[in-house]
């Protein structure tokens, strides 16, 4: 059996990378969903928004100079840096009770995740060596990445109880270990590429000038905006609004995101093969923003209503994921970090520009009707996917 395993990770180092990245997602998506009501036992429910902010402000600064970091240390020392200095953040998230030290706390941890996913960019398009599957493989790795959200929900059912918060960071200190141990051991013979010096003009100029990026780019934008407010807002709502306790709101997250798992491996076969990235995309937008716009207008607490509406705001965020990521990567190397690390700041700056936005929506609107705003603003990508020149 260890040969067989040794011959099938030397045969395809995606095995390894489909493994990591699915511990690296399942460490992050536990705390996911449980981070906002972790915080508001530290500030108010509207400053909660504000840290997100401020945390992905930090995000782009740190992104600008991750380039140099990998040109520095390279991919393989950086992440295990990263790693090591993760767990020892989420250990003080568990066992700190002070404000003054929880806060700072959870900005760092929102920069150091998001820099390991852009580690394990680097190993995934050095590995790829053509273009003609990236599709496939990227709904494979989304596919894997979104199982572990929805298997991380269903542990924090388990593990959470009367607010203990601790628990669920514990136990993602856990999942970091044998992720940790597999990048030591797996990946130690990485190789570099050539990392471009971080040049944060000339990168958005590349990115400005390059109509297929900047499109896709726009489009990942939309939709990381749209991932703000729903992790934000759409626990306390359905909590402190509708209703529903936790273990109902974790059930209802659990089918909801369904759709990541089912359908990116079969649209990303399909963007490769038959349909292309702009039809996809399209029709990702237009279901994501109808399905949404129906929220404000469902004032009970039915759990099948509540979970057929979300599951449909799924199928199209789905959708818009795996057309965006191929579309993206299929323009870019594995020696693109400037360019990988501007596109990965599309969830910082959705995360700024999301709680901002949402802020300014409740100081006129009743809380479900941002809802309603999201999913008007979700229709405008339509403009950039219909820009798209499918690439199959």
């Amino acid at each position: 059996m260890e040969i067989a395993n040794r011959k099938l990770y030397k045969k395809s180092p995606f095995v390894t990378i489909y493994i990591a990245t699915f511990l690296a997602a399942f460490h992050v998506f536990l705390m996911t969903y449980i981070n906002s009501s972790f915080l508001s036992q530290f500030i108010s429910e509207k400053s909660v928004g504000i840290l997100f902010a401020i945390g992905s402000l930090a995000s782009i600064a740190a992104l600008i100079i991750i380039p140099i970091i990998l040109r520095v240390l390279g991919n393989y020392l950086t992440i295990i840096g990263l790693t090591i200095l993760e767990i020892f953040i989420l250990l003080g998230m568990a066992f700190i009770k002070e404000a003054t030290v929880v806060i700072p706390l959870f900005v760092a941890h929102w920069v150091v995740f998001q820099l390991m996913f852009i580690n394990m960019d680097v190993f995934f398009e050095s590995s790829q060596k053509e273009e003609s599957d990236t599709g496939s493989k990227r709904g494979i790795l989304l596919t894997i990445i979104n199982a572990a959200l929805i298997f991380s929900i269903l542990l924090v059912g388990f593990i959470l109880k009367d607010s203990e918060f601790w628990r669920v960071y514990l136990t993602s200190v856990g999942i970091l270990i044998p992720f940790l141990l597999i990048v030591l051991i797996k990946f130690r013979k990485f190789k570099d590429p050539i990392y471009e010096s971080p040049k944060i003009l000339n990168t958005i100029k590349k990115v400005r000038n390059s109509k297929p990026i900047r499109n896709i780019f726009i489009s990942q934008l939309f939709l990381k905006f749209f991932y703000s407010w729903m992790v934000v807002y759409m626990p306390i709502y359905l909590h402190n609004h509708i209703g529903f306790d936790w273990p109902q709101i974790s059930i209802i997250f659990t089918i909801m995101l369904l759709p990541f798992v089912l359908l990116e491996v079969p649209a990303g076969h399909l963007a490769d093969k038959l349909w292309g990235e702009k039809e996809l995309l399209s029709a990702g937008f237009i279901i994501t923003a109808l399905f949404t716009m129906i929220i404000p207008f469902i004032g009970i607490a039915s759990f099948v209503l509540w979970t057929v509406i979300l599951f449909a705001t799924r199928t199209g965020a789905s959708l818009i994921e795996i057309t965006t990521e191929s579309y993206f990567f299929k323009h870019v190397q594995g020696d693109d970090a400037d360019v990988i690390s501007f596109f990965r700041m599309t969830r910082p700056l959705a995360y700024i520009a999301g709680p901002i936005a949402a802020i300014i929506a409740l100081e006129f609107l009743p809380f479900q009707y941002i809802f309603l705003v999201l999913g008007v603003i979700m229709l405008f990508g339509l403009k950039y996917a219909f820009a798209l020149k499918d690439t199959r």
